[in-house]
């Protein structure tokens, strides 16, 4: 056997590793990136739907500022219906000064089909 050959087999298998990840890994930190968002813009609903529950105005208005923002940035399907959830709980805070028991339940039935997204 003669280790020539092998160093260079060994050595056109390492470039060819390189280039495939080269290619690959800006995909796979933008889909990184895209995930860590989703998540992020699901935790912000929530605690803001937890705070404006309890009572608290700037919650709602928050969540408002939030949503409208995260909906000009946007670029990701997914990401657009948590959006689509995250406004139908604003519509429900800002249309109830008072929460009754139903709409109690629908925030959460809503923040549930949030965690599934």
């Amino acid at each position: 056997m003669h280790s020539g050959e092998l160093a260079e087999w060994v050595a056109a298998i390492a470039e060819s590793l390189s280039v495939i990840v080269a290619l690959l890994l800006p995909y796979y930190n933008s889909h990184k990136e895209k995930k860590l968002k989703r998540r992020n813009v699901k935790i912000v609903i929530k605690k803001m739907t937890e705070r404006a529950i309890q009572g608290d105005k700037d919650g709602v208005e928050h969540l408002r500022a939030m949503l409208t923002n995260v909906l000009f940035n946007n670029l990701d399907s997914r990401l657009e219906d948590i959006i689509d959830s995250g406004q139908q709980i604003y519509e429900i805070l800002k249309d109830h000064h008072e929460l009754s028991k139903e709409d109690i339940q629908k925030l959460h039935d809503l923040l549930d089909q949030i965690d599934k997204k």
